[in-house]
């Protein structure tokens, strides 16, 4: 494995979408076109920005989404990591985070992907996916814990869900996603709750939804995402000073002018940026500090995955 964050994409999208996507629940109620006929139709492609930002999400929705798209986009990903010992390893460090959630009606689950690149992400409904590559850049527990928290943080906040009624969203889609949307609203599937989401509606935003997850969420997101570090890190104990550690590791793997991002690097927000605003948090935060539970796997983790020698603390 090469010294570098930089590694595979991932796999080409595999087979259409399965059963779980057939069932899935009515993901929003979408707004009514109209009668539709000769241009109007390529009116509609405009309009997809609007379809999307009057969806409707529940937490059933975030649910199905994250069902829907998990098992794909762990392929894509790179597949998981061949080790049942690794995968029970990073469940049970996950757990005490995973416990501080609000939202214990999601379906929480975590795994560990066989892909050398340094990153994580999440989808809606509490589906999270950490690279093996990263783990080998994490010298402290707390440094893994931040990365799990801030993911966490994505799926707990709903931000899958608020992404996709972003325009910069729709804006990334491709000519024939939109097409596959307006093609089915030209076929009538309007007007009712849930109405375009079947297997093609939703392969039509496969792509997007995989760069969105991979590649980063909006500023602003990204920004509540760290902020939900700090809380996270209070409520179990762990020391909030070691929270930004991981992001100083991020500036050395990834230096200013570098091209490539991940949702780890992505470009907006920036780094510096982050950690400064990461640092605030934590001075103002005066939330009671909970009782350390430790680090379970932690030690598992580190036996397979030793950090790298220059990122190694003293």
């Amino acid at each position: 494995m090469r010294d570098t964050p930089i590694g595979r994409r991932g796999l080409l999208a595999g087979a259409a979408a399965g059963a779980a996507l057939g069932a899935t629940p009515a993901l929003a109620q979408f707004p009514s076109f109209g009668s539709i006929g000769g241009g109007d139709i390529g009116n509609l492609v405009g309009q997809v920005s609007g379809v999307l930002a009057g969806m409707t999400f529940t937490e059933a929705d975030e649910i199905a989404m994250g069902e829907g798209y998990y098992e794909r986009f762990i392929d894509q990903s790179g597949g998981l990591y061949n080790s049942r010992v690794d995968q029970e390893a990073l469940q049970r460090f996950a757990q005490p985070v995973i416990a501080t959630t609000r939202r214990a009606g999601l379906p929480w689950r975590i795994v560990l992907i066989d892909n050398d690149t340094v990153n994580a992400w999440a989808l809606p409904g509490g589906k999270i996916a950490v690279y093996k590559g990263l783990l080998r850049y994490v010298a402290t527990p707390e440094e893994l814990a931040a990365v799990i928290s801030h993911e966490v943080g994505h799926a707990e906040l709903s931000h899958g869900a608020a992404q996709i009624k972003n325009k910069r969203f729709t804006q990334g889609m491709s000519n024939i996603a939109k097409q596959r949307i307006v093609d089915h609203v030209a076929a009538g599937k309007t007007g009712a709750v849930g109405a375009l989401v079947t297997n093609e509606f939703l392969t039509a935003l496969e792509g997007p939804i995989f760069d969105m997850i991979t590649g980063g969420y909006s500023q602003d997101l990204e920004y509540a995402a760290d902020g939900h570090i700090v809380g996270v890190f209070h409520t179990i104990g762990y020391d909030t000073a070691r929270a930004t550690i991981f992001y100083n590791t991020m500036l050395r793997l990834m230096p200013p002018g570098t091209k490539a991002t991940t949702s780890l690097y992505a470009t907006h927000p920036g780094t510096k940026d982050r950690i400064k605003r990461l640092e605030k948090a934590i001075a103002a935060d005066k939330s009671p500090m909970g009782s350390n539970v430790g680090h379970p796997g932690w030690a598992e983790l580190k036996t397979s995955f030793p950090t790298r020698t220059r990122f190694r603390l003293a």
